[in-house]
């Protein structure tokens, strides 16, 4: 009996788990990086996102048509940090968004940055693409947790993490954002 009982509930959960891989929504996760910091940071959340079974496309800003732009139902928005805000790549991509008839209303919209050093413009910089979204009446999305309230964050130039390699610690927030936008996306079915 107990074999039977566990069979039906694996069957309905990968069910359940099958409707959220289709669920039809997309995910486009825009980055501009110039030294690989901020990559390595969209390919964090990215992972969040797909960890959940949401569809992804993770592009170079310079590479993003308006087609996908317009078809993805969350944006998800990295920039590293200049002069305490978005790299002009990120703002031209930004001020191409269409706004005649808000084709962007509703769509939901988080940020990811990396910066140089400890405070050196990371949640001004966030708060610049948020601010972006909200012009365009998108739903924005902090992180999980106080800790990352306006998305995900990474330092790679400044003691202690001025190493090769990113911290874990700034990837494991990308990955959360990631798997919070994803969440609140397929919640929106």
């Amino acid at each position: 009996m107990k074999a039977i009982v566990l069979s039906i509930i694996l069957c309905f959960s990968s069910t359940l788990f099958a409707q959220d891989n289709d669920s039809g929504k997309t995910m486009l996760i825009a980055y501009y990086s110039q030294s690989g910091h901020t990559l390595e940071m969209a390919q964090a959340v990215e992972k969040g996102a797909k960890s959940i079974g949401v569809t992804v496309l993770t592009k170079s800003v310079e590479d993003i048509t308006k087609e996908e732009l317009l078809a993805a139902d969350a944006i998800v928005v990295g920039s590293p940090v200049y002069n305490a805000n978005v790299a002009p790549e990120v703002q031209k991509f930004i001020n191409s968004w269409p706004f005649e008839g808000s084709p962007l209303k509703d769509k939901l919209g988080a940020a990811f940055v990396t910066a140089g050093g400890i405070s050196a413009g990371e949640e001004t910089t966030q708060l610049s693409i948020l601010r972006s979204m909200l012009i365009f009446g998108m739903i924005v999305v902090g992180g999980p947790e106080w800790s990352q309230a306006f998305g995900a964050s990474a330092v790679h130039a400044e003691s202690p993490f001025d190493s090769n390699e990113m911290n874990t610690a700034f990837t494991k927030k990308g990955e959360r954002l990631g798997k919070r936008v994803g969440k609140l996306l397929l919640k929106l079915k």
